[in-house]
């Protein structure tokens, strides 16, 4: 397993979603992708001492969600700059600059075309921490109904550079020459409430046996497990209704 210690501006760095119960949803993730939790109300979640997502209860007395949902937080080196281009750029800003002495720095944007996702600077924790083994996150993506105006946004704001897929409708967005995340358009039902969402994807051993597993755990099997030029992946929900992929090798 490597230790990731720092990640381009855009990058998805760090993944979290408030649950409204956090001990089935920690059996669930522990069961599913090998997840150790501590003890937090922030329950943070590792893979051998490393951590890589986080699960919380609603705070005070906020009401529990409708639908929980994976938030993507993008790696930036300067937040409010990041967040003055999300306003340049026709964004809007959900909840602003939020700091965690040692911890980072996090707010949270809302994109034109009304998706939501989360910034994220590091200061001790640089984001997820693991990498190459089930369980680590390997790559986000965001559904969109509008990919042209989606991609120019998170070009805008991140500077990405970009490259299309010929014949589907998909924009693989890259960060310092690296592939970091991608824009998709397709209607496979991750499209919710009129507007996109971010899809995480995790690491497993084997796409089929995780969505069998998700399914007796509770969850939804959305897409089943196929081959892609990247590994044989699956969409899967888990039994509050969170969307995520899980990919693992190509042979089946």
């Amino acid at each position: 397993m490597s230790e990731i210690t720092a990640y381009p501006p855009g990058a998805p760095a760090w993944f979290d979603m408030t649950v409204p119960d956090l001990g089935s949803a920690q059996r669930f993730y522990s069961t599913l992708l090998g997840w150790e939790f501590d003890e937090g109300p922030y329950s943070l979640a590792g893979i051998g001492g490393r951590r890589v997502a986080g699960l919380a209860e609603p705070w005070g007395d906020a009401p529990p969600p409708e639908q929980s949902n994976w938030t993507v937080y993008l790696s930036t080196n300067d937040i409010d700059a990041t967040l003055a281009a999300v306003r340049e750029a026709g964004g809007s800003v959900v909840s602003g600059r939020g700091d965690m002495p040692g911890i980072g720095s996090m707010a949270i944007i809302r994109e034109p075309t009304g998706t939501v996702c989360a910034l994220w600077q590091g200061d001790g924790l640089p984001g997820t921490e693991a990498s190459g083994v089930p369980g680590a996150p390997v790559w986000s993506e965001v559904t969109s109904t509008d990919t042209a105006a989606a991609t120019d946004f998170l070009v805008s704001v991140f500077g990405y550079e970009t490259e299309r897929t010929l014949g589907f409708d998909y924009v693989t967005l890259y960060s310092g020459g690296e592939p970091v995340c991608g824009v998709y358009g397709g209607s496979d039902g991750r499209v919710h409430r009129g507007h996109g969402a971010w899809l995480p994807y995790f690491a497993v051993r084997n796409a089929d046996a995780a969505g069998e597993l998700a399914e007796r755990e509770g969850g939804k099997i959305l897409r089943g497990a196929e081959n892609s030029p990247y590994g044989r992946w699956a969409m899967l929900a888990d039994p509050v209704g969170a969307h995520f992929a899980v990919v693992g090798s190509a042979d089946r």
